[in-house]
């Protein structure tokens, strides 16, 4: 094919566009977090796939979870969710290429594109609508083909389109349909055809609610996604620009028809002249500018990092997720709970707690007092603790809002196989082995049913099974976590993790007399001196108490004494104490005796 002819052909430039949200969605976006917020999962079960289907909406959801499971892989996820994002500007562009000949097809088609990758860029917005509203553009165009004589058998078809699409993207479908009618179609029965579609949508959606399906009649008529999308994590809800992505169609259809019935220019609907291909390259180097500043603006990189340090934490990659997370402009509590479970597993607790901003005292240890659904990350601490029937009730719980949800199922499957309820486990491995992407993990975790040699070579079950507290008792979530952590030691005192955690838990809620109560653990632990966190503890305790200093095992690095004399230097010196505070944040941030000062009375300290 000659370069002119490559020029001339508009799918050239349609390749091109792909190719650079590709690589969007591939490098910067990254698909994978995508998938790793809302967990999506498909299995081939019946009890599984008939939820789909009762309710309207449910076939398309169906489709997408089939599709949104492979966002697993970064690779396969940017390119669906860029052959989706193209297909729909394909759609536009071959409708209007269908109504008449207009130089500028190609950049008009991109206007609802441009609100569609401001929603999509938003690792919140449920692929569900992206999806229906493609599906919504197929039944159109099909709409669009149907000769006159057959539209008053289809259009009373169309409660097909309903039960596939749902109520509000229903609604999109049929004001296009009725707006195609009224403004292109030259039928005679172009306004009987107009009033019956909206008829149908009225009488088919109300006939829904009251007789077909268990659902209101306003989810009979607005019905967009599922109900468990509009609480958190997710809280969507239909913004600004979500309106303007559906009302961007319908307005591109009234405006053309204003062009084409009051423009001086005659309107050719097939011959296309050589001079029309010039400006295919100049839209479509408009459209890929437009395209790039509209992803930039639109892209908050401080969300990405947010993901990224819960997928890190669910992947237990320790050290990336520090190196994410150093020197963000604004920690979230889930930030730093992912970052105190970080810098214990990598060592470093009670030394470099104060690194980050404890933004929640004592409360971000275990997501007390956090008014939001905690269930997973509770389960994910429980575990790592070694409380492994807490991590499960944990998982049970989050389980039972998020339903299919393939990372609390692992986690049902892995504590029953660590309690040796092997008969529960199978259950739970059944479910997941119905799903492609999961089968290599349930066939691994399969051999150990029942077979208590091959599950002494997994360290990790092992390590689990010597935590696990030889007595029950309740988990104090939500308040005193405290009493977990020391139920934990007095079940097993070589719980390392739970006394680094109670010894975090005393210095944010600076209780000095339980975290002295403690002090001899250290030693009998095996640790060689005192962590550098608790030794400013341990000098703020001397210079208030010189009596305690008989209670240390170690002494006191003379580094972290050096340090504290300066601090109480320019302490003194400054009696005003927001001088105070700036001028020891840069040298002292990262101490104890600034957090317990500046940070704890204004942010966490308890009325």
């Amino acid at each position: 094919m000659r370069l002119k002819e490559i020029i001339r052909n508009t799918n050239f430039y349609f390749l091109f566009f792909f190719l650079f949200l590709f690589f969007y969605y591939l490098l910067v976006f990254d698909s994978s977090l995508y998938y790793h917020n809302f967990q999506p999962i498909f299995l081939f079960d019946k009890t599984y796939l008939k939820k789909f289907l009762l309710y309207p909406g449910g076939v398309v959801e169906l489709i997408t979870q089939f599709f949104f499971q492979f966002f697993y892989f970064n690779l396969l996820g940017a390119f669906f969710l860029s052959a989706l994002i193209l297909s729909i500007f394909i759609f536009i562009y071959k409708f209007i290429k269908k109504i008449g000949d207009f130089k500028y097809s190609l950049i008009l088609s991109f206007l609802p594109i441009i609100f569609l990758l401001i929603i999509q860029n938003d690792y919140d917005f449920p692929l569900i609508i992206t999806v229906k509203y493609l599906f919504a553009l197929i039944f159109f165009l099909v709409y669009v083909k149907i000769p006159e004589r057959h539209k008053v058998f289809f259009i009373p078809l169309s409660c097909l389109i309903y039960y596939i699409l749902g109520g509000w993207i229903y609604l999109f479908y049929v004001v296009i349909c009725v707006l195609h009618e009224l403004l292109f179609s030259k039928d005679r029965g172009k306004y009987i055809y107009a009033v019956l579609n909206s008829f149908v949508y009225f009488i088919y959606t109300y006939i829904a609610a009251r007789y077909l399906f268990m659902i209101t009649i306003k989810e009979a008529y607005l019905y967009i996604v599922p109900f468990e999308f509009y609480m958190w994590p997710f809280n969507f809800n239909l913004n600004l620009y979500s309106y303007l992505f559906f009302l961007s169609f319908p307005v591109l259809q009234i405006a053309l028809f204003f062009y084409f019935k009051y423009s001086k220019v005659k309107v050719k609907k097939q011959n296309k002249s050589l001079a029309r291909f010039h400006h295919i390259p100049a839209q479509s180097i408009l459209i890929i500018l437009i395209a790039v500043l509209i992803l930039t603006f639109s892209f908050d990189q401080r969300e990405k990092k947010k993901f990224q340090i819960d997928y890190l934490a669910e992947q237990g990659r320790w050290n990336e997720l520090l190196n994410i997370s150093r020197g963000m402009e604004e920690y979230t509590v889930h930030i730093i709970f992912n970052v105190n479970r970080a810098l214990y597993h990598t060592g470093q607790l009670l030394d470099n707690l104060f690194y980050y901003p404890q933004i929640v005292g004592q409360d971000v240890l275990f997501l007390e007092n956090v008014p939001r659904p905690i269930a997973i990350a509770t389960s994910d601490l429980y575990f790592d603790l070694g409380h492994i029937k807490a991590a499960q009730v944990m998982a049970y719980e989050g389980h039972t809002k998020f339903g299919y949800n393939p990372r609390m199922l692992k986690r049902i499957t892995m504590t029953n196989i660590i309690l040796e309820e092997y008969d529960i486990a199978k259950k739970f491995l059944d479910i997941l082995n119905k799903s492609i992407l999961h089968k290599k993990w349930v066939k691994h975790y399969r051999n150990y049913l029942f077979n208590e040699s091959s599950i002494k070579s997994d360290s990790l079950i092992q390590s689990k099974r010597k935590l696990i507290p030889k007595f029950d008792f309740f988990i104090a979530v939500d308040k005193n976590s405290d009493k977990d952590l020391i139920k934990l030691l007095k079940e097993n005192e070589n719980n390392k993790m739970a006394f680094e955690y109670l010894m975090a838990y005393y210095l944010l809620d600076c209780r000095f007399d339980d975290l002295l109560e403690h002090l001899d653990k250290f030693k009998k632990l095996g640790y060689r001196k005192y962590p550098r966190n608790i030794e400013e503890a341990l000098l703020l305790i001397r210079a208030v108490s010189p009596s305690e200093s008989a209670k240390f095992d170690y002494s006191i690095n003379a580094q972290t004494i050096k340090q504290f004399e300066q601090f109480h230097s320019i302490r003194s010196k400054l009696k005003n104490k927001v001088e105070a505070k700036e001028a020891l944040r840069k040298g002292f941030y990262n101490t104890y005796y600034y957090y317990i000062l500046y940070i704890r009375p204004e942010k966490t300290k308890r009325e």
